[in-house]
């Protein structure tokens, strides 16, 4: 079995799935897609996270103030360390092996490629129709929504068919082009959008040195851990180092944690699994914190109002064009089939607009995460009526 069969969800396969009950053949056809599917991206143990992005909503600013602005802002470290996370386990999905995954990974490239250029391209066209008065460039604006939409999270469930595997590996691996789209959009937006392109590229040059040294370092001191409790240190103050320092310096901590979980997957050794192991334990807190952050983050706008529902339908035309060009490089399914496993958005297009809120602390960056969020929580529910023929009959 390959590598990256082991795990099918953020992280792999958690402890408390065993304590789930098996969903019953005579459960009601409505009731399945809640038990299979993993909620923006989580285990199904963890389904109710879903409810934290409102929780969140409730306890910012914006409603009863529990989450003000200075509690918002000691969370951003905890924030850092939880996009690092997720850009490892990114790196940790690019275990390729054989001509199939290299395959798997340029479709799920295209994929998200077409998504990006269409969603950006098409509000490109409609904010410069509305004249939105949200005070950023209109490609920063449309860059960060197209950002958010390529991201996909492939259902959870029993189904084992070629079909299904093939759509989770490209959900796995379509995150890769966002993450370093987005490293390089910090490093614009994080100095001046008027700097010169050497210095923007020199800064992107530095994210992907600073995740490469973490991953080096990390890597000889997981290899040369006298007990499993001394590694467990290692690990969390590498991922601890590699998002306080990548925040610190303005860069971008899901790139630099991409970088470092690529590393761990090619270095001889077992820092890939041994990191993958014991992140399991810390995930799911660090994730829940960043829903949390998130929802206290949005301030709900007209303009907010105005993004979400165009965001919805051109992220869903953008997953089906690209579903189908990945089908003319991957012809093991059809068009249709990649598309719908697709739409299901997952965690990192939150992740994404609340990094680039932290970096571009305006109102108008605050109705684009707001936006965000909403259509991730409308994209979800979409995707329980929208499933592939192959999962409802599971």
């Amino acid at each position: 079995m390959r590598r990256h069969e082991e795990w099918r969800e953020v992280g792999g396969a958690d402890a408390l799935d065993t304590a789930l009950p098996p969903a019953r053949a005579d459960s009601a056809s409505w009731l399945r897609p809640l038990r299979t599917r993993a909620a923006l991206g989580l285990a199904p143990a963890v389904a109710p996270a879903v409810l934290f992005v409102p929780i969140g909503a409730a306890l910012g600013p914006a409603f009863t103030n529990v989450l003000n602005p200075a509690a918002l802002g000691h969370l951003d470290a905890v924030v850092a360390v939880a996009l690092a996370v997720l850009g490892v386990f990114a790196g940790l999905a690019l275990a390729l092996e054989g001509p199939r995954d290299s395959r798997a990974f340029v479709a799920a490239s295209l994929e998200a490629g077409v998504t990006l250029l269409i969603v950006a391209a098409a509000f490109t066209v409609l904010l410069g129709a509305w004249g939105m008065p949200l005070a950023m460039p209109v490609g920063l604006v449309a860059t960060t929504l197209g950002l958010c939409a390529s991201v996909s999270s492939a259902s959870s469930s029993s189904d084992v068919s070629p079909t299904h595997t093939l759509a989770v590996r490209i959900a796995d691996l379509d995150d890769v082009l966002p993450i370093v789209v987005s490293g390089l959009v910090v490093a614009v937006v994080g100095r001046s959008v008027a700097a010169p392109i050497a210095d923007m590229a020199t800064w992107a040059a530095w994210t992907v040195l600073l995740g490469a040294a973490m991953g080096v370092a990390g890597w000889m001191l997981f290899e040369r851990a006298h007990s499993r409790a001394e590694r467990n240190v290692f690990i969390a103050g590498i991922l601890a180092l590699i998002g306080g320092t990548s925040s610190y310096l303005g860069l971008s901590p899901l790139l630099a944690g991409l970088v470092a979980g690529g590393l761990w997957v090619r270095l001889p050794g077992h820092a890939d699994r041994v990191v993958r192991e014991d992140l399991q334990r810390v995930q799911h807190p660090l994730l829940v914190v960043l829903l949390l952050v998130a929802g206290a983050s949005c301030g709900f706008s007209r303009e907010a109002v105005w993004l979400s529902a165009p965001l919805v339908l051109f992220r869903l035309t953008g997953k089906l064009t690209g579903g189908w060009l990945a089908t003319r490089l991957h012809g093991h399914m059809s068009a249709g089939e990649l598309g719908l496993h697709l739409v299901a958005p997952g965690l990192l297009g939150i992740a994404i607009a609340l990094h680039l809120l932290q970096v571009v602390r305006t109102p108008g960056m605050t109705a684009v995460l707001t936006a965000v969020v909403v259509a991730t929580l409308a994209s979800e529910a979409l995707a329980l009526v929208l499933r592939p023929a192959d999962e409802g009959r599971g």
